[in-house]
């Protein structure tokens, strides 16, 4: 029995079949890459909402301490806002305009994800007559207690220097 002889140079069974190894392995690649991007946009989201949230428990840790003690006092902080939130201090989201009762509520706010937090402190602007809104970025932020004379209620002023 003879052995049959292959030329490799004008073989072509593998090269019939190359294309559809590069548009399989091109497919798979691709949904690596979208599982690899929708995993890491995740992960900075959470990232975004932890910074917001410890720089929204600093602001309400010294509102707390300056609402038990009582009109007068005030403070400066600096904070810095991560990118693509926005804090809320003293209103729920889509019902800002039920101030002041709302007063002691507070909100992360990050693409389509709303956080909602209750406070011992009432919130308000720096006009005394609504929310106070913190956009992304750094601010020097000034919190005074202000008694309102018209119901002896103590409210935390939260205003941008």
């Amino acid at each position: 029995m003879a052995l049959k002889r292959m030329d490799i140079l004008n073989d072509e069974r593998a090269a019939d079949a190359l294309p559809m190894r590069f548009a399989a392995a091109s497919i798979v690649l691709l949904a690596v890459v979208l599982l690899s991007a929708s995993a890491i946009s995740t992960l900075l989201e959470k990232e975004r909402i932890q910074d917001a949230g410890a720089v929204l428990f600093r602001i309400d840790l010294n509102a707390k301490m300056m609402s038990a003690h009582g009109e007068g006092s005030s403070v400066t902080l600096d904070i810095n806002v991560p990118a693509r939130v926005t804090l809320v201090l003293g209103g729920l989201p889509g019902y800002e305009s039920n101030w002041p009762e709302d007063a002691r509520n507070h909100y992360i706010l990050t693409g389509s994800r709303q956080i909602i937090g209750e406070s011992t402190a009432a919130y308000s602007n720096s006009n005394l007559n609504g929310t106070s809104v913190l956009g992304p970025g750094k601010h020097r932020i000034a919190l005074e207690s202000v008694k309102r004379t018209s119901d002896n209620r103590i409210f935390v002023k939260v205003y941008e220097i």
